[in-house]
């Protein structure tokens, strides 16, 4: 290895990292006890292996804005590291390795590998740079909530509502993971505020339900340019009952208006019922360009701050991220201004009948990222 360190670097940090991948058997001995505790010495050498082996030995370790890449020939893989105080780690966290594609083109051609059907684009200061059917309708999961978000501050700015309204949490809110505040009795109190940062940044799906039925459906549908909103506790109750998304895929707006009324009365499934492949149709159908006009009029909201996504922080003014996925269903949508002034949107979806590799669509899209900031 031939490490990249200079004072500014965090040469402790460096070093122990270091040491952790030229003797993967010993990395126990760069550990806290209490981090041993929890990620036993054995997983540790195991997980290092394997980024060794799947990803190349290690050439660099670099520091990227507060925390690190280790680089190899082929790979930028960002790592999180915290020493305690007596220098050993305290936290360690790799997160999805970037390809070290050579172009953006060749970055998106590699997105565009990973699943069967797939659109993008890539906008800056709202001029498209590239795109791929980014007027097709596709399933983009979790994204959906860009639309949400954008209705509440429609409602905000217009003085209609305030970010520290209350609204108490109905048994009929409480959705599926993920997120938290289903397990929250009924009758809770929460801000318009928390339910919005739990729906961005966690995907809360009983938050996301409970803006739903606070804002109401149809504006949201009409916002996101769909005929009919389905709620996060509604998809999973289809897709756990053959029988009745059968009846709403063949349904008129009327008949699935109707059927949404019935099963609000109806118990939530399983989340192994409602884990189904994907079923097209069955979804939130968006296009990527109408995502990035989503994230773009929202990008202010202070809840984009909590969680970037798998962009990388270090190279921007502002990250303002969603995604989404479910089997056979991966968007990722980011809404970015660089340290130049200059805004950018990229957003990608990819939909397939079999389970697509998240971790390589989130190291490509991180890398997609970084070369929009550096402009290579």
């Amino acid at each position: 290895m031939n490490p990249m360190i200079d004072a500014r670097a965090g040469e402790a940090e460096i070093a122990r990292l270091e040491q952790v991948f030229r003797a993967p058997e010993q990395a126990g001995t760069q550990f806290s006890k209490s981090f041993l505790a929890a990620v036993p010495a054995e997983q540790i050498s195991k997980i290092v292996n394997q980024l060794v082996g799947s990803l190349g030995t290690p050439q660099a370790i670099v520091q990227d804005g507060d925390d690190y890449a280790v680089e190899t020939k082929t790979h930028s893989i960002p790592t999180k590291i915290t020493l305690d105080a007596d220098g050993l780690i305290a936290g360690l966290l790799f997160e999805p390795p970037m390809a070290l594609t050579a172009s953006l083109s060749e970055t998106l051609e590699k997105l565009a590998s990973l699943a069967k059907t797939v659109s993008y684009i890539v906008e800056e200061d709202g001029a498209v740079r590239f795109e791929r059917d980014a007027d097709l309708p596709l399933a983009v999961g979790s994204a959906f909530k860009l639309g949400v978000l954008k209705a509440l501050w429609d409602d905000i700015d217009a003085g209609r509502r305030r970010w520290d309204d209350v609204v108490r949490l109905e048994a009929t809110d409480r959705s599926l993971p993920t997120g938290e505040l289903r397990l929250y009795p009924a009758g809770s109190p929460l801000t318009l505020h928390t339910l919005a940062a739990e729906m961005i940044a966690h995907s809360d799906n009983t938050a996301t339900d409970t803006l739903i039925r606070t804002i109401g459906a149809d504006r949201i549908a009409a916002g996101l340019g769909i005929e009919t909103l389905l709620t996060t506790r509604a998809l999973f109750q289809l897709k756990a009952n053959k029988t009745l998304a059968d009846a709403y895929l063949s349904g008129t707006a009327s008949d699935r208006a109707a059927l949404l009324k019935q099963l609000s009365k109806r118990e939530l499934p399983s989340v192994a019922a409602a884990s189904s492949l994907y079923t097209s149709g069955l979804e939130w159908m968006i296009p990527v360009r109408q995502l990035c006009r989503l994230a773009a009029a929202v990008s202010d909201i202070d809840v984009f701050t909590i969680n970037p996504g798998p962009v990388r922080p270090g190279s921007w003014q502002r990250i303002a991220y969603k995604g989404g996925s479910e089997t056979g269903v991966l968007n990722l949508t980011a809404a970015l201004i660089g340290k130049d002034g200059r805004t950018h949107c990229l957003s990608v979806t990819l939909n397939g009948d079999k389970v697509i590799d998240e971790i390589a669509a989130a190291g490509l899209f991180a890398r997609a990222a970084t070369q929009l900031a550096t402009a290579k």
